[in-house]
Protein backbone atom coordinates (compact mmCIF):
# COMPACT_ATOMS: atom_id res chain seq x y z
CA UNK A 1 0.00 0.00 0.00
CA UNK A 2 1.43 3.35 -1.01
CA UNK A 3 1.49 6.42 1.19
CA UNK A 4 -1.16 7.95 -1.10
CA UNK A 5 -3.42 4.93 -0.50
CA UNK A 6 -2.93 5.15 3.26
CA UNK A 7 -3.70 8.87 3.26
CA UNK A 8 -6.82 8.40 1.11
CA UNK A 9 -8.12 5.52 3.25
CA UNK A 10 -7.42 7.45 6.46
CA UNK A 11 -9.68 10.22 5.14
CA UNK A 12 -12.32 7.92 3.63
CA UNK A 13 -15.13 8.66 6.11
CA UNK A 14 -14.38 12.38 6.29
CA UNK A 15 -14.55 12.42 2.49
CA UNK A 16 -17.86 10.54 2.38
CA UNK A 17 -19.30 12.84 5.07
CA UNK A 18 -18.20 15.96 3.13
CA UNK A 19 -15.95 17.10 5.97
CA UNK A 20 -12.82 17.84 3.90
CA UNK A 21 -11.63 21.06 2.29
CA UNK A 22 -11.67 21.36 -1.49
CA UNK A 23 -7.96 20.65 -1.94
CA UNK A 24 -8.16 17.40 0.01
CA UNK A 25 -11.27 16.35 -1.91
CA UNK A 26 -9.51 16.97 -5.22
CA UNK A 27 -6.48 14.92 -4.16
CA UNK A 28 -8.63 12.01 -3.00
CA UNK A 29 -10.80 12.08 -6.14
CA UNK A 30 -7.68 12.04 -8.27
CA UNK A 31 -6.20 9.15 -6.31
CA UNK A 32 -9.32 6.97 -6.29
CA UNK A 33 -9.71 7.60 -10.02
CA UNK A 34 -6.22 6.26 -10.63
CA UNK A 35 -6.06 3.50 -8.00
CA UNK A 36 -8.59 0.69 -8.53
CA UNK A 37 -8.21 -0.85 -5.04
CA UNK A 38 -8.87 2.50 -3.35
CA UNK A 39 -11.62 3.34 -5.83
CA UNK A 40 -13.31 0.02 -5.03
CA UNK A 41 -13.00 0.63 -1.28
CA UNK A 42 -14.51 4.10 -1.58
CA UNK A 43 -17.32 2.85 -3.83
CA UNK A 44 -18.18 0.04 -1.40
CA UNK A 45 -18.21 2.34 1.62
CA UNK A 46 -20.30 4.91 -0.25
CA UNK A 47 -22.91 2.26 -1.20
CA UNK A 48 -22.94 1.03 2.39
CA UNK A 49 -23.43 4.56 3.72
CA UNK A 50 -26.32 5.16 1.30
CA UNK A 51 -27.98 1.89 2.37
CA UNK A 52 -27.58 2.71 6.06
CA UNK A 53 -28.99 6.21 5.62
CA UNK A 54 -31.94 4.83 3.66
CA UNK A 55 -32.62 2.32 6.42
CA UNK A 56 -32.61 5.06 9.02
CA UNK A 57 -35.41 6.86 7.20
CA UNK A 58 -37.83 3.98 7.55
CA UNK A 59 -40.57 4.36 10.13
CA UNK A 60 -40.39 2.13 13.17
CA UNK A 61 -43.65 0.21 13.68
CA UNK A 62 -45.67 1.47 16.65
CA UNK A 63 -45.66 -1.99 18.21
CA UNK A 64 -41.85 -1.86 18.41
CA UNK A 65 -41.93 1.59 19.99
CA UNK A 66 -44.48 0.39 22.54
CA UNK A 67 -42.34 -2.63 23.44
CA UNK A 68 -39.29 -0.44 23.93
CA UNK A 69 -41.25 1.91 26.20
CA UNK A 70 -42.54 -1.00 28.28
CA UNK A 71 -39.03 -2.43 28.57
CA UNK A 72 -37.61 0.93 29.70
CA UNK A 73 -40.35 1.40 32.26
CA UNK A 74 -39.80 -2.11 33.59
CA UNK A 75 -36.02 -1.65 33.79
CA UNK A 76 -36.29 1.74 35.52
CA UNK A 77 -38.74 0.58 38.18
Amino acid sequence: MSEHCKDALDKLYAYLDSELDGGSVDLIRSHIGECPPCGNAFAFEERLLVAIRAGLREDVPQVVIDRIRITFRTEIL
